[in-house]
């Protein structure tokens, strides 16, 4: 699961960008390719499903679409499946 931040031009739900957490990492590779090579693909991409309840994954429904020529700029975020551990020295005292 990767998440995105599509900046897109005249998109008019007064903040410019849509935040999307898709299954892989097709539109990145994608919007790459527009900027390279100035080929824009016409796909459809596969939105990543949160956990159920129980923390085990649940098959996506939905669907993604966005002209890439619209898209001015984009970041992506990749979620760290590990637990987070501090360092000895970062960890609070116990009482």
């Amino acid at each position: 699961m990767l998440y995105y931040t599509i900046y897109v031009k005249n998109l008019n739900n007064s903040t410019g960008y849509i935040d999307v957490a898709l299954t892989s990492d097709q539109l990145f590779k994608d919007f790459m390719q527009l900027l390279d090579v100035n080929v824009k693909p016409c796909r459809i991409y596969d939105l990543a499903a949160p956990p159920d309840a129980d923390g085990k994954p649940v098959t996506p429904k939905g669907k993604f679409i966005v002209n890439l020529s619209e898209v001015t700029a984009m970041t992506t975020l990749i979620p760290d499946s590990r637990p987070a551990v501090l360092p000895p020295s970062d960890k609070p005292a116990t009482h």
